[in-house]
């Protein structure tokens, strides 16, 4: 009779499963932090660079400021001869004349704008959380809040000389103008006023001052406006530590 022996194999204590669970755990969390540590690196990486383009942005509104600013200085230069020519009493010919000259530069369409750029681009892809540094967020918020305003102040600045021009056409003989301007003769022989109603030609002058208000008040704000920008470089300079 033969005897068979079984081969017994030994139960491994729990305490192997146990090691074997947390190699693998270990290595899953290793692996996980890896990641999230490679995905915060990247954000790091994206929020230096844009704020790199921020500063850019910020230093071409700088110098956009700037000839914005010199520019409304020579046009409320403009404004006040404008006045003096339309309110001095009598209203004399060659003052109608300096003032018909006047016209244009002072009512002129005031163009400007800010770079937008890199705020567009992260409002657009969500991205204005990658801005983790709450002061920053907080500055570039506060500065286009406050072009809000300036653009605000150039709407009604733009009411304005839109109505100051229609008040031309009816002050000024600005066909007869047009034609003459195509021949070799001397214009300002032929301006005059077609309605020399003084109420009206008051009501002008109070629209071109309407208008240079406006001027003053865009130029208190983009002077204000220039403070905020050069602050705001210096805080992402610093913040980011950039050079």
């Amino acid at each position: 009779m033969e005897v068979h022996t079984h081969s017994h194999t030994e139960r491994k204590k729990w305490t192997h499963y146990f090691w074997e669970f947390l190699m693998l755990f270990l290595a899953v969390f290793s692996g996980f932090l890896a990641e999230y540590q490679l995905e915060h690196v990247i954000e790091n990486q994206r929020e230096k660079q844009f704020m790199k383009l921020m500063i850019a942005d910020l230093e071409s509104d700088t110098l956009e400021i700037r000839s914005i600013s010199n520019e409304i200085d020579k046009r409320l230069q403009k404004v006040d001869s404008l006045l003096v020519f339309l309110t001095t009493q009598p209203l004399l010919q060659e003052n109608i004349i300096r003032a018909y000259h006047y016209t244009y530069p002072v009512l002129n369409n005031l163009t400007f704008k800010f770079n937008d750029r890199t705020v567009t681009q992260l409002k657009n892809s969500g991205n204005m959380r990658i801005i983790r540094n709450q002061k920053v967020n907080d500055g570039i918020i506060s500065y286009w809040n406050e072009i809000e305003k300036i653009n605000q102040a150039h709407d009604r600045h733009t009411a304005y000389r839109t109505k100051g021009r229609d008040m031309e056409t009816r002050i000024f003989n600005t066909a007869e103008l047009y034609l003459k301007n195509k021949s070799p003769v001397d214009v300002n022989n032929a301006i005059r006023l077609i309605n020399p109603d003084p109420l009206l030609v008051k009501e002008y002058a109070n629209v071109v001052a309407a208008a240079g208000d406006m001027l003053r008040s865009i130029q208190n704000l983009i002077q204000n406006q220039l403070t905020i920008a050069k602050e705001l470089i210096f805080l992402i300079k610093k913040e980011y530590h950039l050079n």
